[in-house]
């Protein structure tokens, strides 16, 4: 993981992240609203966070599957792992494994510089840290759950572009999820994006929502089942 500069990779998205969600803060309009509970300053910083997050993260997911599994195709990896006794399909899992800590430290961070940065500014009005916090937690879980499914993607297609392709048009489909209606979103992978936000546009003002848990958790058991068993599969056809 160090020869493919995960870590630059992911320090370059975490700045990138945090750098457009707080880039609202700086108007005036913003600054003038900091105080005051009716202009809901928390509120529209986690919308924000939302919006960027549903642009950025799959394409984040792609290209970090993409590194960490092109290398075994072009190294013949999957034969020499089989050889020291590492299945194709353990490897992936445990590809996942190592990917999905990376993206727990990765989420963890920008939220908390996000938050950091709404503080700095000025931000006065009472934190709801644990909106945040479960706000982070669901968008690490639709992470992980699409990063499972580009490590398949990648494993199975020996043209990384096509990952990559993906993540871009994902990046696409994670923004207007926001926009689309609620059904249409839950059957879109990216869409639970959309699906965990805790916020959403009200008429007159934001609202704060409850995130649709249970569909994520449909959507996370059946990640989980599609990549155990697709897992199950490459080890009998590597085999």
């Amino acid at each position: 993981m160090r020869r493919l500069r995960v870590a630059p990779v992911c320090a370059v998205m975490v700045a990138a992240v945090t750098a457009l969600t707080c880039a609202g803060l700086m108007s005036d309009s913003a600054r003038a609203g900091f105080g005051d509970p009716a202009a809901q300053p928390w509120e529209t910083l986690l919308l924000s966070y939302v919006l960027v997050s549903a642009m950025t993260s799959p394409l984040l997911v792609a290209v970090l599957a993409s590194r960490q599994v092109d290398v075994e195709h072009q190294g013949r990896g999957w034969m020499l792992s089989q050889v020291a006794g590492l299945s194709p399909g353990r490897l992936c899992r445990a590809k996942a494994a190592v990917l999905g800590a990376v993206l727990a430290a990765l989420v963890a961070v920008q939220t908390s510089l996000v938050v950091a940065a709404g503080l700095a500014a000025g931000i006065t009005v009472p934190l709801q840290a644990g909106i945040w916090v479960r706000y982070a937690v669901c968008l690490f879980l639709v992470d992980l759950a699409l990063l499972c499914l580009h490590i398949w993607l990648a494993a199975r297609v020996d043209n990384q572009l096509v990952g990559m392709g993906i993540g871009l048009l994902g990046s696409f489909c994670g923004v207007f999820s926001l926009l689309m209606p609620p059904a249409l979103a839950r059957a879109l992978p990216w869409g639970y994006y959309a699906v965990v936000s805790p916020v959403a546009m009200g008429e007159d003002a934001l609202r704060v929502i409850t995130p649709g848990y249970g569909w994520l958790a449909v959507f996370l058991l059946v990640v989980a089942a599609l990549f155990g068993a697709a897992c199950h599969r490459f080890d009998r056809t590597e085999g």
